[in-house]
């Protein structure tokens, strides 16, 4: 039975490997000028293992883009703030989430765990709503 999702693992880990090199060109052709206002805010709960692999998979290619130089990752823990606070277009009903927000308003997000290659080739759309 253990032989199955370390079959998985080792199967994402692959996809994860080969999307690196794309995905770091697509965030540096779209990323934003300096300044912008933009952030992308993780919403996840403590202990969600789920939230986690958003910090195990995504995090550090998106840390080593440029666009992550202009629009920063910051995770948020749903349970220790108050959500209509966040300025946000609707409530959360799935962790994690990923928002870009400028200036503080929600501009596009992503539900649940898409995976590296998903969010990364939404970044560019996300970006471009944000314009």
């Amino acid at each position: 039975m253990l032989r199955r999702p370390l079959y998985y693992i080792a199967v994402l880990s692959i996809l994860v490997a080969a999307a690196g090199t794309h995905v770091r060109a697509a965030l540096d052709a779209g990323a934003p000028a300096a300044n912008s206002g933009l952030e992308f805010l993780v919403l996840e709960v403590k202990d969600c293992h789920v939230c986690e692999l958003v910090r195990t998979h995504i995090l550090p290619q998106y840390e080593r883009s440029a666009t992550s130089r202009d629009t920063p990752m910051r995770f948020v823990d749903l349970n220790a703030i108050d959500e209509a606070k966040l300025g946000l277009t609707g409530p959360v009903t799935t962790v994690p989430t990923i928002v870009l927000m400028r200036e503080g308003q929600e501009v596009a997000r992503l539900t649940g765990y898409t995976g590296p290659q998903i969010f990364f080739q939404a970044v560019p759309e996300m970006l471009a709503r944000a314009e």
